[in-house]
């Protein structure tokens, strides 16, 4: 419980998050993975959240949305179905890795604070907003600095 006391984890805006995560059509989703990869490390010793996982799908959602704005003066109609199969595919992939993460992150919080007391309705519907926002009422809570990562 010694890691309680030098929480690691940043405050973020929610709007901010919100706004970032519709604008990037996703890849700001993985990207908030990795940026807490370090925080969750320290909270959860069993490191049951695929973080690699998630730097390949940041890079694969990243790389789909340039094939998405170029492809078609890039690939024939062939490899734009092709696209559209593995885009498919790994979306539901992707869905699954969101959604695993977030529920292992909900173990977490709530195995080391009380105070997290995660819903898991609302984190189901809301995903990364609404465990931004337990982990910005854990920071408050905490009186603990914002600084820190």
């Amino acid at each position: 419980m010694t890691e309680a006391n030098i929480y690691p984890f940043k405050k973020k805006n929610i709007g901010l998050v919100i706004l970032l995560s519709i604008v990037t059509l996703g890849v700001y989703i993985g990207y908030w993975f990795i940026s807490l990869r370090s925080s969750f490390q320290l909270v959860d010793k069993k490191n049951n959240i695929p973080f690699k996982w998630w730097i390949a799908a940041t890079i694969y959602l990243s790389v789909s949305i340039v094939f998405s704005i170029i492809g078609e003066f890039v690939f024939s109609i062939v490899g734009l179905y092709m696209l559209d199969s593995i885009d498919l595919i790994l979306t539901y992939f992707f869905l699954g890795l969101l959604y695993y993460s977030l529920f292992r992150m909900k173990e977490s919080l709530e195995e080391v604070y009380a105070e997290a007391d995660v819903n898991k309705y609302l984190l189901f519907f809301f995903h990364i907003w609404y465990i931004q926002y337990k982990i910005n009422k854990i920071v408050e809570s905490r009186g603990l600095p914002h600084e820190k990562i």
